[in-house]
């Protein structure tokens, strides 16, 4: 009789797959995470391989775009177009141009000059942050190019003229020192990756929404000086608006990405 036991244990051993006990039906919902929640074998977002999902890549293409269309345009296009192109002036320029107007030469117009200068080092200054954030995850040919822009942008925060002397000048200093903390800022990225990325937004989103208002200011204080130097009336170039529109769009990401991405701690 044992032996007729064992025969028939064996004989439903070696039964085919297909006729095995399948478990109950709804056990693999059961097992299964919910709608809209990430499976737990998945890797989190921001580490080797995870994919971000869609919300946060069009949360850090925005930062992106935001970006960069402030540095252009504070950096290289108009803020004062007028044929010919001579009389074409950047930002930088205009941080140059203003200290030999009659009005700023004799005292009676107070400019802050480099503040025309500053949207041009918050955008420099926040592009290689913004890179390296492992929350953000820009991949490899993405952040590369970008850190690499990041050099003749930050030199163009330097005076017209390079010289010890020159740049160590007090006139000149605070450009100086802008210039290195940009492209150093480059040198640490291997250390920058981990820092909080809703401490290092939330402290960028008030240079954000100061730099271009200030640079604005400066701009309709010495219109009146300018036109008249030019015989004619002036407006802000599109260099302006576009680094105005670029910080409305880096604005925008910045709030979405503190309320959005998960914590990096």
């Amino acid at each position: 009789m044992n032996q007729h036991i064992n025969e028939s244990a064996n004989s439903q051993t070696n039964q085919p797959s297909n006729l095995r006990a399948k478990p109950p039906l709804g056990a693999a919902f059961e097992q299964s995470p919910p709608l809209g929640q990430p499976s737990s074998k998945a890797p989190p977002w921001g580490s080797l391989g995870a994919k971000p999902p869609l919300g946060a890549t069009i949360i850090r293409w925005i930062l992106l775009g935001g970006l960069l269309l402030a540095a252009a345009g504070a950096s290289f296009a108009p803020w004062v177009a007028r044929p010919p192109a001579a009389l074409m002036l950047t930002a930088p320029d205009l941080a140059e141009f203003v200290k030999f107007l009659p009005d700023v030469r004799d005292g009676s117009l107070g400019v802050y000059r480099l503040l025309f200068l500053l949207p041009l080092f918050t955008a420099t200054s926040a592009l290689p942050l913004f890179m390296t954030a492992q929350r953000l995850a820009y991949p490899g040919w993405v952040r590369w190019p970008v850190l690499v822009s990041v050099v003749p942008l930050s030199l163009v925060l330097l005076p017209p003229v390079w010289s010890p002397t020159v740049l160590l000048s007090s006139e000149f200093r605070l450009q100086t020192i802008a210039c290195a903390v940009c492209l150093g800022l480059i040198a640490t990225t291997r250390w920058l990756g981990h820092t909080p990325h809703r401490l290092l937004m939330g402290l960028f989103l008030l240079l954000a929404l100061a730099a271009p208002a200030l640079a604005l200011w400066q701009f309709f204080v010495v219109r009146a000086a300018i036109s008249r130097a030019y015989a004619g009336p002036i407006l802000p170039g599109w260099g302006a608006w576009a680094t105005v529109f670029g910080f409305v769009l880096t604005v925008l990401g910045t709030l979405l990405a503190i309320r959005r991405l998960p914590s990096s701690r």
